[in-house]
């Protein structure tokens, strides 16, 4: 987010009138009545559906019914800094400011208390929307007619015209035409729309390595040098890698108030107010919608597979992620699910080998990620995850699960390349694979020994993509790989 300020200063003899501001979009990059509303829905969903129907008797209505569910965290919100800086100075001079808000009083008394600068505080009452009209009606009775104006949106038009003066928050060009004549603008903090580098960071589109695990079975079994298999492989790997931008976009969305106490999720874009949650939720449901259509181009298994991911994701956001040792089971479930949906390419069914394997390696990466997560909180002095349900007493469960489910792994893998990749004819020196599994067992003992001295950055497969050792191991796979096939 960039911001430019330009200050268009009143003659110093005339006192400077009332100073009203709006909140959302203004006084904050959000939208109060959004963040509530996911918070309803991170809370309780069906108690968020119940909520819709309280439309009916008017969006103040709605308003007071979403603010009664969940509590807006003031504090942690993302403020428009120069602007609050701004108000500071004003207030420091003397200045009267007033916050009138089309949020609900609550929100706004919660606000207030935390900036601790306004001399009035009105907000949506339950019965009245403040807004427009209403908002003007509101600033003449507290002010009087001569008075400022701060905001952000066309529904402001009839205040920027009536003010004396504005302070343009947004697209400030756009807002400016619809000053009255004789009001000046006294101050510009400008928004840039997200651009492609934040769009990019929000996807997470560095993460759509781990969908190269659809790659894995038609590798082993030398599909890809099929054409068709080819084709099909790497359609499936782009729909789900835009799939899985859609249910990032939608964990970002309801994770927004715990991912701002995080030390490192709190700079996401969402969660730092530089895409609204109105953006993230068109372009999800626009991206889940591009993904359904290429996968018609895919064999029934292969496409239900994708279906799937996205039920089992969105139940992980909204159930599982809550519940201690049920979420590393789902995560472990996803990452299988890529690696069945790659193996549905082929025309022999899934081996369960295979499949057994991914599900003990990734829930064994899942438990390390916890593991990292837990760790971090209590050595910052706390004692358990907030929205995850694990505590500090968890530590030892999950190191002892994870190391397990790790070297189970290598058992596995190794009666895999044994039962099935021996006799099947596909190799010619079968014997290489063995290989694999020194491999796999050393990078697994390494990453638990990065995770147990705190040097792990919460999400193994991440880490493991920007590690020289472990991208060194898998190069060494691939050698093993292409020497056991050449004649």
């Amino acid at each position: 987010m960039e911001l430019a300020q330009t200050l268009v200063l009143e003659d110093e003899c005339e006192e400077r009138p009332p100073l009203a501001v709006d909140l959302d979009c203004t006084l904050i990059w959000v939208d109060s009545l959004h963040e509530s509303f996911l918070g309803t829905v991170r809370q309780d969903w069906l108690a968020a559906i119940k909520a819709l129907f309280h439309l009916r008797a008017g969006r103040a209505a709605f308003k007071r019914h979403v603010a009664d569910q969940t509590a807006l965290d003031a504090a942690s919100l993302p403020y428009n800094e120069p602007l609050l800086r701004y108000l500071q100075e004003e207030a420091s001079a003397g200045r009267q400011i007033g916050l009138f808000t089309a949020a609900d009083q609550s929100i706004a008394d919660a606000v207030a208390a935390h900036i601790g600068l306004f001399d009035v505080v009105h907000g949506s009452d339950g019965r009245e929307n403040l807004r427009g009209t209403r908002k003007l009606a509101a600033i003449r009775a507290a002010f009087g007619d001569r008075f400022a104006y701060a905001g952000d949106a066309e529904v402001d038009g009839p205040l920027f015209r009536a003010a004396s003066s504005v302070v343009l928050v947004g697209e400030t060009g756009r807002l400016e035409k619809m000053v009255g004549p004789q009001t000046a603008v006294e101050a510009r903090f400008e928004k840039r729309r997200a651009g492609l580098r934040t769009w990019v960071r929000a996807l997470r589109i560095r993460h759509w390595a781990k969908n190269s695990l659809v790659f894995v079975a038609p590798t082993m079994s030398l599909g890809l040098l099929d054409p068709v298999i080819a084709a099909r492989s790497l359609i499936l790997f782009l729909a789900l890698g835009i799939l899985a931008s859609a249910t990032y976009i939608v964990n970002d969305l309801l994770d927004i108030a715990a991912d701002r106490h995080h030390p490192r999720k709190r700079v996401r874009p969402i969660a730092a107010g530089l895409i609204s949650a109105h953006a993230g939720a068109v372009v999800a449901a626009i991206l889940v919608v591009v993904a359904m259509a290429l996968s018609l181009a895919l064999p029934f298994a292969a496409a239900a597979s994708l279906v799937a991911y996205l039920v089992i994701t969105l139940a992980y956001s909204l159930v599982f992620k809550q519940m201690p040792i049920v979420d590393v089971f789902v995560l472990a479930s996803l990452f299988t699910l890529r690696v069945f949906a790659g193996a549905a390419l082929l025309p022999v069914p899934a081996s369960p080998w295979l499949l057994t394997f991914s599900m003990l390696f990734f829930l064994g990466l899942a438990l390390v990620k916890r593991y990292a997560e837990l760790a971090r909180v209590v050595r910052e002095g706390g004692d358990k995850v907030v929205s995850r349900g694990y505590t500090a007493k968890d530590l030892p469960l999950v190191l002892a699960a994870g190391v397990a489910s790790g070297f189970a792994a290598i058992v596995i893998v190794t009666i895999y390349l044994i039962n099935e990749h021996y006799p099947s004819g596909l190799y010619s020196r079968p014997e290489l694979l063995w290989g694999l599994m020194p491999v796999i067992l050393l990078w697994t003992l390494r990453t638990w020994h990065i995770t147990v001295h705190e040097r792990m950055n919460e999400d193994p497969v991440v880490f493991a993509l920007k590690d020289r050792f472990s991208l060194g191991l898998a190069a060494i796979s691939a050698v093993l790989l292409v020497a056991a096939w050449l004649p």
